[in-house]
């Protein structure tokens, strides 16, 4: 008998224009409905600044609260991904204007429009507030305030990670993105380490307190969530470091702060012509706030983070300003949202996708596949709770359980060629890169010369025992058994008319049975019960 079979190729597409898509959470709205939880409180007592002037800063202690949007009550997904979300606003805080076009809120048009668009792909979102509010005329003060909502950012994250039971979200799949403003937040949160705490953010005089370390504000533990209760931890023994982070018309008050131990993929937007948070190096508000210390957006962010090896992507476009997506700080303006809105998500969503899907799968492919014949494939770096996406052309998939990590598949006795796409599905839905493998299928010209008239194979379903008769009348048959995963269980070489197997002690479950001789292979499929 002929047996050669190539293994053509091998190759990883990454979500290609012919592969099928087995699971399209995240991807796409899923959902018609979700659920929105006002004014949860995610650290209680933070020392919010109301007014600031010669040095001197006036506090009052203040809950922060945040807007948490989750898929309907209807998901089965338990273990979702969070993306936090800081809206912008320039850290101006002026009493009794918030949600104005002066003063960003975390009820702003844009923030929250963006965690609607994400709950309803299946994520859960969190429109935060944070501190904002400085003196104009001291650049002290905006670093101080800048400093201030990077330990808020960080507190969020780890209020999620604290109460991941409670909230249904799997913390290694926290994500933090901002506008403007927020984008600072988001930023300096995740790449600041600890040795490199400002100078600003210490006591200054008499009239400036001790801010803490960056990670340093407590966080609520959460006791119940029907209503919202808890009471303030420690937490600072809770990582706070984001898997991915988007940043909207953002940049970083010193690009050295990328070359710490902190690290997370980065993805960048800005336009060309931002004239409030330049994309190169430039003081923010020049005109309006005289103290503001430079700054370096988006593009010089980019190169700094690639030449730290830090995975990024940078989107920069021509002739747009701040907020190019239909906002004026937070609002959209009369047209609302515009064509850069949905291209701004999509692209978020695919980078933050690309850190959280699980890892490729990986088959056991023999070196050869015969046409006609059955047989099994599994994957190699299976993981309790994943299952699997397959596709196969020029076959029939004969299993139950078509999305388990092994399968049994029978090819068309005609084919030449099938193409096998497999695809890792996590236990919260997110689908791996596809592998496609292309193989060849070889023929044999003599099997027709061993059919089903020369064997009868019974009784089949079996459970104690089969037997097998043979009508051909030449030199000794080689008789092979397989179980579900391709490995050989009976053998035997015999010119007897008829053979008895006890079965009694297998597993229940599908079996493959293989005779063969030098005019062919016969092959038939065995079931016990």
């Amino acid at each position: 008998m002929k047996s050669t079979f190539l293994i053509l190729l091998s190759l990883f597409s990454f979500l290609s224009i012919h592969s099928q898509h087995c699971s399209e959470r995240y991807k796409n709205r899923i959902f018609n409905t979700i659920q929105i939880h006002r004014d949860v409180i995610y650290t209680k007592n933070a020392p919010k600044l109301i007014g600031s002037s010669l040095g001197i800063e006036t506090i009052i202690n203040r809950d922060l609260k945040m807007d948490i949007f989750f898929p309907p009550t209807t998901d089965t997904v338990q273990n979702r991904p969070v993306v936090i979300v800081a809206h912008g606003g320039g850290f101006i805080d002026v009493a009794f204007m918030g949600g104005t076009l002066l003063v960003g809120v975390k009820e702003n048009d844009d923030v929250q429009a963006l965690c609607d668009s994400l709950a309803h792909r299946g994520f859960i979102a969190a429109a935060i507030e944070y501190r904002t509010g400085f003196d104009v005329a001291s650049t002290t003060s905006i670093k101080r305030a800048v400093w201030r909502g990077a330990q808020d950012m960080s507190s969020a994250i780890r209020f999620f990670r604290k109460n991941a039971q409670f909230l249904g979200v799997n913390p290694a799949q926290i994500f933090i993105s901002g506008s403007s403003a927020g984008a600072f937040c988001a930023i300096h949160s995740c790449f600041v380490d600890f040795y490199e705490r400002i100078p600003e953010s210490y006591a200054q005089g008499i009239g400036m307190n001790n801010l803490g370390a960056l990670h340093s504000r407590p966080i609520v533990q959460l006791t119940g969530t029907n209503p919202y209760t808890g009471n303030n931890v420690n937490g600072q023994d809770i990582d706070s470091l984001p898997l991915a982070v988007a940043s909207y018309w953002g940049a970083i008050a010193d690009s050295s702060f990328f070359y710490g131990n902190n690290k997370a993929p980065v993805i960048m937007f800005h336009g060309d012509n931002d004239i409030v948070v330049s994309h190169q190096c430039a003081r923010p508000f020049s005109n309006v706030v005289l103290a503001a210390p430079a700054t370096c957006g988006s593009e010089v962010m980019f190169a700094a983070l690639q030449g730290q090896s830090i995975d990024s992507k940078l989107f920069i476009e021509s002739g747009q300003g701040h907020e190019y997506w239909g906002a004026l700080n937070g609002s959209w303006l009369p047209s609302g949202p515009n064509a850069f809105w949905k291209n701004i998500i999509d692209s978020t969503i695919s980078f933050y996708y690309h850190y959280a899907q699980p890892q490729i799968p990986v088959l056991n492919l023999q070196t050869s596949y015969q046409a006609g014949q059955i047989y099994s494939f599994q994957v190699q770096n299976h993981q309790a709770g994943q299952s699997y996406c397959w596709s196969f052309t020029n076959a029939t998939i004969i299993s139950n359980n078509q999305s388990s990590f092994q399968i049994q598949v029978q090819f068309d006795s005609n084919a030449t060629e099938s193409e096998i796409q497999v695809s890792t599905i996590s236990s919260n839905d997110f689908e791996s890169q596809q592998q496609i493998n292309l193989i060849q299928l070889s023929q044999t010209s003599s099997l027709e010369n061993i059919s089903e008239n020369n064997f009868s194979i019974y009784p089949n379903p079996a459970q104690e025992k089969i037997f097998i008769e043979n009508s051909l009348d030449e030199e000794p048959m080689q008789i092979h058994i397989f179980n579900s995963l391709g490995q050989g269980i009976f053998k035997n070489q015999s010119d007897d008319k008829q053979m008895e197997i006890v079965t009694n002690n297998w597993q229940k479950g599908i079996y493959l049975f293989e005779c063969r001789n030098r005019r062919g292979t016969f092959v038939r499929k065995i079931i016990i019960q």
